[in-house]
């Protein structure tokens, strides 16, 4: 997936690490509407992350949860 921010030329833009290292049993999900992606740990994210390195030599990342 990729990320695309439209920049405002008018004010300073500030990142906040929002999504940095939850413990393992945090459980992800959508906050409004239905998600397009099915509830999981952050250690099920992980541990996909790991097993697609080793697999096919890259993430896939959050597509791999999609419903």
């Amino acid at each position: 997936m990729e990320h695309k921010v439209v920049a405002n030329n008018k004010m300073e833009r500030y990142s906040i690490a929002y999504f940095l290292c939850p413990s393992y049993s945090t459980v992800i999900n959508g906050c409004k509407g239905p998600s397009v992606y099915r509830k999981f740990t952050f250690g099920e994210y992980r541990h996909q992350i790991q097993e697609d390195v080793k697999k096919i030599g890259h993430k896939i990342g959050l597509s791999r949860f999609l419903l």
